[in-house]
């Protein structure tokens, strides 16, 4: 590989102070260890917002790796950071971070540009969804269809609630459904009410702009909730994930669409659900998980690449296209 598109010294920031934390710990020292491996000079730190100024930045890094989930890491706030001290990073920008992280936003961008996602409602805080209730623009069956309900700016499934309405009498409907409203809210300012559609559930990451192979996600508990996705021997995934040919390509193709429709950089991953007319787009994920469970080097692993040359792939890739970027005067 060309030494002068391999950056040197790679800084790893993890932990934060996010409810993903320990996740973030296992994923910064996952890409740390195989940064060493594959020879860079890597830095660890386990950083929190009012902290960032006191880190040893006279020492600048070649390019910073973003192993922080949740807020904090992945909603925009801490690449701004970087960007305002003129220091690469891996993953993207501030406004497809952002907007990715934030449900409501993703999914009206999705309507905006016709990819398919499950039908849903947004409401800002308790009293717009009584007002939407009181004004009668709730859909006349609201209480009668299935939702979820998700705060709209958490990751990890954190907060979301299953309103399965052929399960609760109708005369408990409405009260079971504000009761998980209510609950959502505890861990954010504004809620996504999602269509629930039945259909496995299938993620396809994206690196080098092309997607790498699905996977089919089986959760062991019916539902792909926190202690699903981080202990191990909870889920039985499927890679590559057995659709028909017809089926791959679609979800490949609406994967790599999505990913440039929200302009995300250097890596993601995109979730699905397939349900009766196709596959829908759930959300997407601009800084996936690293652990031991986690998906992304699963399918990395099938297309040809260990966890280490994968790690070593996207540092190289990354700081190549911000290289380029700079020497073009864009940044």
């Amino acid at each position: 590989m060309n030494q002068g598109f391999r950056p040197k010294n790679v800084w790893v920031l993890y932990g934060g102070s996010s409810r993903e934390r320990d996740v973030s710990l296992k994923t910064g020292a996952g890409v740390a260890a195989a940064l060493e491996k594959k020879g860079f000079a890597t830095q660890l730190f386990d950083v929190h917002p009012e902290m960032l100024d006191t880190l040893p930045w006279s020492t600048k890094p070649d390019l910073v790796f973003i192993a922080l989930h949740g807020h904090f890491g992945e909603d925009g706030v801490i690449q701004g950071y970087l960007e305002s001290r003129r220091i690469p990073y891996v993953g993207s920008g501030v406004l497809s971070s952002s907007v990715c992280f934030h449900k409501g936003f993703t999914k009206s961008i999705l309507v905006h540009d016709k990819i398919p996602t499950p039908d849903y409602v947004e409401f800002i805080d308790e009293a717009h969804f009584f007002d939407e209730e009181r004004g009668g623009r709730l859909a006349e069956n609201f209480y009668s269809k299935s939702w979820f309900i998700k705060p709209a700016q958490e990751g990890s499934t954190i907060g979301i609630e299953r309103y399965r309405a052929e399960k609760i009498p109708e005369s408990k409907r409405r009260e079971t459904f504000l009761r998980m409203l209510q609950s959502s809210f505890k861990f954010c300012s504004d809620v996504v009410v999602e269509e629930w559609i039945d259909g496995p559930e299938v993620t396809v990451p994206i690196f080098e702009g092309r997607a790498l192979p699905a996977i089919e996600i089986r959760p062991k508990s019916k539902f792909y909730d926190y202690e699903s996705k981080y202990t191990v021997g909870a889920t039985e995934y499927l890679c590559p994930a057995p659709l028909t040919e017809e089926m791959s390509g679609l979800v490949s193709s609406l994967a790599v669409r999505t990913f440039h429709v929200l302009k995300c950089q250097d890596y993601g991953r995109i979730d699905f659900i397939i349900g009766a007319d196709g596959p829908l787009v759930l959300e997407m994920n601009t800084l996936p998980g690293m652990t031991p469970t986690s998906l992304l080097p699963k399918s990395a692993a099938a297309d040809g690449m260990s966890y280490e040359n994968f790690v070593e792939a996207l540092v190289c890739f990354s700081y190549r296209r911000q290289m380029r970027l700079k020497e073009a005067g864009n940044i």
